[in-house]
């Protein structure tokens, strides 16, 4: 069980945060703002430890590569970006959306960049050519991209449309299956075996993504007009959703029932788990981080001020 109030909060955006992620082994955090800024975080001790200038509008999506070194964003500017973690540096812009660029997601290689806009179209950009063109481009939606998630050889996309697309990128194949409200968020689960669909229909669904036989709803929270995000934990033994009364709903993911629910300080629609603890992070309107750990254990501390990037061990390149 969590604790049922924040360990730490963390505020460094001027507005409300759009995204907030883990990077892949849980030591840092990214936030993206409508303040149009990337902040990297501490998130144990809430120090910033580089701000990301360079969209023209709201930030709606951040994400760290897998080796750590990057980060890849999207924004309603029309473009997904490239960054150099320790230098702050833009390496590519991609201008290929026609429309607001809602989310992006690196391949566990990080040798692409996928991103998804309201111009219904997946854009797969290749990292190590010197293009800033995609190299494909999935245009089946027939309305506005969500979410986006991939595994070695699939992706999965959710649409306004109320479709969920399964991509097999090795047999070149795609399944679709029909939610029939709008579904703000996809995710394989940690196995691999399924997908969690968010929609506002007031249900989360896991549904089988081979025979896309639904697997169990869960319930109970309020979901009908915001992007709203669910998620599993680490070991896939519970499924996490935020919802527009400003809670964050938590399902036994076989059994369904509700094991917790906590109050948020302000309304959130992003929610990030820690990849390998029950710990979990929480982005508000306000400007807000929460970080939210179990009972039991330890707050962490709390220090002022921000710290230089030179005094933390990122990754090296």
């Amino acid at each position: 069980m969590l604790k049922n109030k924040p360990a730490a909060t963390i505020k460094g955006h001027q507005g409300p945060v759009n995204q907030v992620n883990y990077n892949s082994n849980g030591e840092y955090c990214s936030s993206a703002g409508d303040d149009k800024t990337i902040i990297l975080w501490n998130p144990l001790d809430g120090v910033k430890l580089k701000v990301y200038n360079g969209h023209g509008q709201s930030v709606r999506d951040v994400v760290s590569s897998h080796d750590n070194c990057n980060l890849g964003s999207a924004s309603a500017d029309r473009c997904a970006f490239y960054w150099d973690v320790a230098s702050g540096t833009i390496l590519r812009r991609f201008r290929g959306h026609d429309s607001v660029v809602n989310c992006v997601k690196f391949n566990k290689s990080s040798n692409m960049l996928l991103s998804g806009g309201n111009d219904s179209t997946v854009r797969i950009m290749d990292l190590k050519s010197r293009s800033y063109e995609a190299v494909q481009i999935l245009d089946d939606a027939k309305d506005s991209i969500t979410s986006i998630d991939i595994t070695d050889d699939e992706i999965t996309v959710g649409s306004v449309d109320g479709r969920i697309r399964i991509y097999d990128i090795r047999m070149g194949k795609l399944h679709e299956d029909f939610v029939g409200e709008s579904i703000t968020n996809v995710c394989f689960s940690n196995d691999n075996q399924s997908v969690i669909v968010n929609s506002t229909d007031n249900t989360v669904r896991l549904i089988d993504k081979t025979s896309g036989q639904l697997l169990n709803d869960y319930t109970g929270h309020v979901h009908t007009k915001l992007q709203l995000q669910a998620v599993s934990w680490y070991d896939d033994s519970a499924i996490l959703s935020v919802c527009e009364k400003s809670k964050v709903f938590i399902w036994d993911l076989i059994g369904g029932e509700v094991k917790q629910t906590l109050e948020l300080p302000a309304l959130s629609q992003t929610l990030s788990v820690h990849p390998s603890r029950y710990q979990l992070l929480t982005g508000d309107i306000s400007g807000q981080i929460n970080l939210w750990i179990t009972k039991g254990e330890k707050n962490p501390e709390k220090h002022e001020g921000e710290k230089s990037m030179s005094m933390w061990a990122l990754p090296p390149r």
